[in-house]
């Protein structure tokens, strides 16, 4: 039986008893603690059809708005939860807003000429502004588009002291951005082929926000290390995903830890753990309650996870496992491509499936984005 013949399988039959047993029980509540929450990402039907919506893990249902481009990550409003920001994947040149009470979904902005989104961006913490990292190629420069949050209207512009960055996040307290610059050249022209790869130039930044100065800027001893994306725990520590883009073998650890004015430091990992990694991370996340770092990796063998100091904890099998995201009470949840979900239990190792009920098979992108 094939992998993709069995995740079929199962999402026919979490659609057969969402039809069959329609009860007043919230899934996940016999025996197990109530799943609240929504996951909000980017997915495709089976004619290839894009959308942006996400996931309600209290009755398993999906739900989206048909969009024209492929969608990769999100940015949630903090001053209304019902609204959310998609960015197109790179190269493309689109934002969308979602409004979630309705389901409804409308073009918010393009890029200016000559620049296109990474497929990330945040909001200022009291959501006045949107920043959005994006790729000046005529120039060849990284910027952060600064934008009005009510009209996106732009407003202005911060150097991210590299090319292409690609995942923003905010560093707790003193209005700090730290960028994720994955220093790899691309042109429109020829749409996502990698241009320098032997001169490639990644590095993360820590970016003052309100006068664009870089506080900090690290680079890893391997520059074909593409910094790709970001998570951030309390105290101001990130788990950093990379992606390998040499052709050494074994392939290096791609994961990395950044500690405030200490840097950043690859991850160690077993060789079997290297393996299971394939040189390729999706998204990572980390989590304090948990003390975790996560990192999926859908090339490889699944979830590898690391306690928030950099030891090594272990590999959860997980087949084509892309998005991770935590929830508000350090839970992790994981999307595979194939449409199905779960939530992970890094202490035993495993992963434990949650109810997806969609009206057809679906694939889910790269990223979830927690919302409750």
């Amino acid at each position: 039986m094939t992998n993709r013949f069995r995740a079929s399988r199962r999402i026919f039959i979490a659609q057969t008893i969402a039809t069959i047993a329609a009860t007043s029980v919230l899934p996940g509540c016999v025996g197990t603690p109530c799943r609240r929450g929504t996951l909000l990402s980017g997915f495709e039907d089976a004619r290839g059809d894009q959308y942006i919506g996400g996931l309600s893990l209290a009755d398993g249902r999906v739900f989206g708005a048909r969009i024209p481009v492929r969608a990769h990550g999100c940015a949630l409003d903090p001053r209304d939860p019902q609204r959310a920001i998609f960015f197109a994947r790179r190269p493309g040149t689109q934002a969308f807003v979602l409004d979630l009470a309705s389901q409804r979904a409308r073009l918010a902005f393009e890029t200016t000429a000559g620049r296109h989104f990474a497929g990330h961006g945040v909001f200022s913490t009291d959501g006045t502004l949107l920043y959005t990292p994006e790729h000046d190629y005529e120039r060849k420069r990284g910027v952060l588009g600064v934008r009005d949050a009510r009209d996106f209207r732009l407003v202005g512009e911060i150097e991210t002291q590299g090319l292409d960055p690609h995942d923003i996040a905010w560093l707790p307290g003193h209005g700090r951005l730290l960028v994720a610059n994955g220093g790899i050249l691309t042109h429109p022209r020829t749409f996502r082929r990698k241009l320098n790869i032997d001169t490639m130039d990644p590095s993360l930044c820590a970016i003052d926000a309100a006068s664009g100065e870089c506080l900090e800027q690290w680079r890893l001893g391997d520059h074909q290390l593409s910094i790709r994306h970001l998570s951030v725990a309390s105290d101001g520590t990130a788990a950093v995903g990379l992606q390998y883009e040499g052709a050494r073998s074994p392939k290096p650890s791609v994961v990395a830890l950044y500690r405030p004015q200490r840097g950043l430091t690859l991850l160690e990992a077993p060789s079997e753990a290297l393996a299971s990694m394939a040189g390729y991370v999706a998204s990572v996340c980390v989590s304090d309650a948990h003390d975790l770092v996560a990192a999926s990796c859908p090339y490889g063998k699944g979830i590898v996870c690391w306690t928030r100091q950099g030891v090594f904890r272990g590999v959860v099998p997980a087949a084509e496992a892309y998005g991770l995201s935590r929830l508000a009470d350090g839970s992790v949840y994981v999307s595979q491509r194939d449409g199905l979900a779960f939530e992970l239990d890094e202490t035993r190792l495993r992963s434990q499936f949650v109810k997806v009920v969609a009206s057809e098979a679906i694939r889910w992108d790269d990223h979830w984005v927690a919302t409750v």
